[in-house]
Order: structure tokens, then C-alpha cells, then sequence
């Protein structure tokens, strides 16, 4: 058994894990937005075990069904931040909990004032009021933004997921943004949260569409606890689920706020970090007793 294994804490009878999470951009995938052979074959590993593997990851979930039908799972993916949980083989949405009209209103007319590229996310369609080359940060990761006229963006009928501001060329004016906007919620009762997703993504969710609140959400429906979770992931982002989690894995690449957040820590997404914990971090812990994919609760 590895250091990194012994050093674990037992937690009794809830030290047995029955899910993993992997977030995305930045862990499952490299910087080069590709899928590395080790990572692959690692989590195929795992599910073919017949042990349950998910997403979570800002994405929407059309950007990730290919990777989840080519892996083979079969969880509710945790997609758009935790705004939305999605069966992967009907795409049909378990739980979804959309920004406001009135949130999304204000972050539009302020996006402007900005002169940020602004970018919602309505179910399968990724609009925008106009194309920019801010477009690049969302278009590599498979979602293609749609320009529409701003009457349509600010529509009250319009469902919204998440809210995106992107700036390509000065990423480090999105952190102060943040923190800003972050406390006029708070001071002023706007219902958003915003965090950082990726250098230059500042990402809006409702207060309760986070990836933390959807993981409550999906152990519900899966019959177990937050406690028999191993969660992996690198933003900001990804701190709250990976304290959440039984077990928090931060990638080598990892904020220092994901990294604070976690318990282990693993090569970066450019050394399969990924495979690294499966092999030598999970499948130690789980032994036999572990490998057992929970069915939904009655």
C-alpha cells in the first residue's frame, strides 16, 4: 500500500467509497483538451468494475455525452457547474436549478457596460449577442455559441443555466471581478454566485447550482452520502466538492484553493494524474468490499 494510502484517515463504516467524480478542464483531460491512453483505459478500468464514475464539470452536457457513452457511465453526470444533472444515455435532466430572470437581467446590463463577452447557457444552446474571439475559451471545449439579438438573451421566458463572462487577453481583471460581483450578491441580495472556472471563464450560477449542492442532489438519488465520495478536480471551482467528498484528490495542477481543499495530491492533467489515483489511490481503498455501484434508493 502506497504513503499516500496509509496517510488516509479511516471514517468506520463510511470509509467504503461507492462513486467518483472527475472534473474536466484540467483533470480528465490535458492542456491540450485531450484524453490521454492512460487516463482512458483507467477510468474504463473502474467501470467495468461495475464501480460508479461521474462527471462534474462546468460544461454543459452535450460538450461531455461522447466521453461519457465512449467510457461506458452510467451515473448522472453533474454538468454546467452543478445547475444541472443529466442521465447520460437519455440526456433527460434529474435536477436542474437555473439562474433568475433578475440575476440574469443584471449580469447582462452590467457584461455590457463592461464591454465582456457575455455567453448563456439555455439547455443544448450556447448564446451570445454577438461572436467575439473571447468565443475560443468555450468553443474548444465543444460548445459553439450562437449569436442572438440581446432581446432574445434578456427574454424573462428564457431559461439561463449559467452566465459566463470571458476576456481571452486579460484573464487576471476576471479574478478582481469576482470578488467584486461576489460581494454585491451578498451586500445587495443579487442571487448569483461567481467563480473562476478556467483563466479568462468568470463563471454565474444560482446560489445553490454548485457543484457541492449537486453532489448532495445525486447521493440522494444514488443511496449513499458525500462521505463515501471520492472526488478529483483542480479550480476553485472544484474546493468546495473536493472538502464535501470522503476523499478530496487535487491535481498537481490544482488553485491553492483546490489544493487546501483536498487531502491527496497527484501529478498534473500533462502526467495523468487521473490514472495515478485510480491506480495507486483508489483501487488499494476499495479493495473488494468497495466495488459494489449503489442502485438509485427507493
Amino acid at each position: 500500500m502506497s504513503d499516500a494510502v496509509q496517510q488516509i484517515e479511516t471514517r468506520g463504516a463510511e470509509s467504503t467509497y461507492h462513486l467518483l467524480t472527475l472534473d474536466i478542464d484540467g483533470t480528465f483531460v490535458n492542456s491540450k483538451k485531450e484524453v490521454t491512453p492512460a487516463v482512458r483505459d483507467a477510468v474504463r478500468g473502474l467501470v467495468q468494475r461495475k464501480f460508479a464514475v461521474t462527471f462534474a464539470t462546468g460544461r454543459m452536457f452535450e460538450a461531455v455525452r461522447p466521453w461519457a457513452m465512449d467510457l461506458g457511465l452510467q451515473t448522472p453526470l453533474i454538468c454546467n457547474n452543478g445547475a444541472d444533472i443529466v442521465e447520460p444515455g437519455s440526456g433527460r435532466r434529474v435536477a436542474s436549478r437555473p439562474l433568475g430572470h433578475e440575476a440574469v437581467a443584471w449580469l447582462l446590463d452590467h457584461g455590457r457596460e463592461q464591454d465582456l463577452t457575455t455567453i448563456l447557457f439555455c439547455g443544448p444552446r450556447v448564446l451570445g449577442w454577438r461572436h467575439t474571439t473571447d468565443d475560443w475559451l468555450i468553443e474548444r471545449n465543444r460548445e459553439l455559441v450562437e449569436a442572438v439579438p440581446i432581446e432574445v438573451l434578456g427574454a424573462a421566458t428564457l431559461t439561463v443555466e449559467k452566465l459566463l463572462y470571458l476576456d481571452r487577453h486579460h484573464p487576471e481583471r476576471l479574478e478582481a471581478m469576482r470578488d467584486r460581483l461576489n460581494e454585491v450578491a451578498r451586500t445587495r441580495g443579487r442571487p448569483f454566485v461567481a467563480q473562476i472556472s478556467e483563466p479568462g471563464i468568470l463563471n454565474f450560477s444560482h446560489p445553490e447550482a454548485t457543484k457541492p449542492h449537486a453532489l448532495v442532489t445525486l447521493c440522494r438519488i444514488l443511496g449513499i452520502t458525500p462521505a463515501q465520495v471520492i472526488a478529483i478536480g483542480d479550480g476553485d471551482n472544484d474546493a468546495a466538492i473536493l472538502a464535501a467528498a470522503g476523499l478530496g484528490i487535487a491535481m498537481g495542477n490544482a488553485t491553492p484553493q483546490a489544493r487546501a481543499a483536498a487531502r491527496i495530491q497527484v501529478p498534473d492533467n500533462d502526467h495523468d494524474g487521473v490514472a495515478v489515483a485510480i491506480q495507486d489511490i483508489i483501487l488499494p481503498l476499495l479493495g473488494e468490499g468497495g466495488l459494489k455501484s449503489p442502485g438509485p434508493s427507493s
